[in-house]
């Protein structure tokens, strides 16, 4: 067996069951496609690499794969699952849905210190440009959008979704692997604006551009990467694999 050169091996957490481990190890490859959509990956490397059983790795590959990330082809092996276009809508629609709520609540709730913490995030996020971290930034992404949630005491939502959202953030990781981050941070700095000011309606507005945005990249990444992404239809755009 051979290693996986592009996998990361996160830290595990104390007290974290290892089940819980490996499927966060394995949801956070798939996220910021270092397990490339369409990749094979078996049970027995993925122990290798993370330094456990194979039973909890069993159990997250049957969780994955109940979440269409991950496709068991029994006799053959399993894969990661393509991007399918569709799911990213969900995704998307779902996301939008319950954080366009949850910005309205943190908005009025947030205090000095979520502030400061906000704009500490922002400011790590410049710092990543000049080195094109796009992993390391999908993280302070995501860690700025679940602070959202924090604020709003809405945390346990926002677990409950998560792996609906891997969907969405293999769209993300793809632009911005490739892409300028600067859009995103511009966004991010809407959206802390209109959260200082307390004006809810322009966060409302910020939030869903910001969501919003996925749909027009995916158009761009279908093109680019056609190997990746499943026939389907989102939004009246008609994806196809080339």
């Amino acid at each position: 067996m051979t290693d996986l050169p592009d996998f990361i091996v996160l830290s595990r957490n104390p007290h974290e069951l290892t089940r819980n481990y490996a499927l966060r190890c394995l949801e956070y490859n798939i996220s910021n496609v270092r397990l490339k959509p369409g990749q094979f990956v078996s049970e027995q490397i993925i122990c290798e690499q993370l330094g456990i059983s194979r039973t909890p790795v069993r159990e997250a590959f049957s969780r994955l794969a109940n979440e269409a990330l991950l496709v068991i082809y029994p006799q053959i092996g399993t894969s990661v699952a393509l991007i399918d276009p569709a799911q990213v809508q969900e995704a998307r629609f779902t996301r939008l849905i319950i954080e366009k709520a949850v910005i309205e609540i943190a908005c009025t709730t947030r205090t000095d210190a979520d502030l400061l913490w906000l704009e500490t995030n922002l400011t790590k996020q410049k710092a990543l440009v000049d080195c094109h971290d796009y992993v390391g930034f999908l993280e302070l992404d995501n860690l700025f959008h679940r602070k959202l949630f924090s604020i709003s005491n809405m945390e346990l939502t926002r677990n409950l979704i998560q792996g609906l959202l891997v969907h969405f953030d293999r769209v993300r990781a793809l632009y911005l692997r490739d892409m300028d981050f600067q859009r995103t941070i511009s966004e991010h700095e809407v959206i802390l604006t209109a959260m200082q000011n307390k004006d809810c309606p322009s966060a409302v507005t910020s939030i869903d551009l910001h969501l919003s945005r996925v749909l027009t990249d995916m158009d761009v990444l279908s093109n680019r990467y056609p190997e990746y992404f499943v026939a389907g239809n989102t939004n009246g755009r008609v994806y196809s694999k080339r």
